[in-house]
């Protein structure tokens, strides 16, 4: 080997050397442990609360309700439930019934009429929105939709015995985006 080619092997080790002397001690890992491709499984989905036993029942949404507009109606903006106000967006939340205690949404389908006067009718949670459960085992749906639009009724399909549902709170559109 040639005295220069010797010099330039002992460089680069010299600096490779180094370099791992900095990453050991900046606390680094100087090799990375992989795991096994057999044995590595992704995380498990978040596993939903366990339906209700019984029969599936069609609701329709308390008549009282609608026909309604977002902003012919008070805020109720609630982070766990769409969360809001946002600029251009309402929030729509619906809820059982008192006689309905123990039952729990399977799918809610409010329906609206748009500011075109296009109908429209979006199945939370399918097409947006969220089913919840709070802690005293109300079931509740919420939906964020453009502003303008008017709730003229809807359905749900609940696990569980209740006459109807309702519109049981709304976060209308703000000029100011929420934080």
């Amino acid at each position: 080997m040639s005295s220069v080619r010797a010099g330039r092997l002992r460089s680069a080790v010299s600096v490779t050397t180094a370099c791992l002397l900095v990453l050991g001690v900046a606390g680094l890992p100087r090799r990375e442990v992989r795991p096994d491709p057999s044995t590595a499984r992704p995380p498990a989905p978040p596993v939903p609360p366990a339906p209700l036993p019984g029969p599936r029942t069609t609701i329709r949404l308390d008549p009282a309700d609608a026909p309604v507009r977002a902003a012919g109606r008070g805020p109720a903006c609630a982070p766990d439930l769409g969360g809001g106000p946002y600029p251009d967006e309402d929030v729509w939340v619906f809820g059982l019934t008192a006689g309905g205690v123990g039952a729990r949404f399977v799918a809610v389908t409010p329906e609206f009429v748009a500011p075109n006067r296009e109908r429209v009718a979006l199945t939370v949670p399918t097409e947006g929105g969220a089913l919840t459960v709070d802690d005293a085992g109300a079931s509740a749906a919420w939906l964020r939709l453009p502003a303008g639009w008017t709730l003229t009724g809807g359905s749900a399909a609940i696990a569980g015995d209740a006459g109807s549902f309702a519109l049981t709170a709304v976060c209308p559109a703000s000029a100011t985006p929420s934080s």
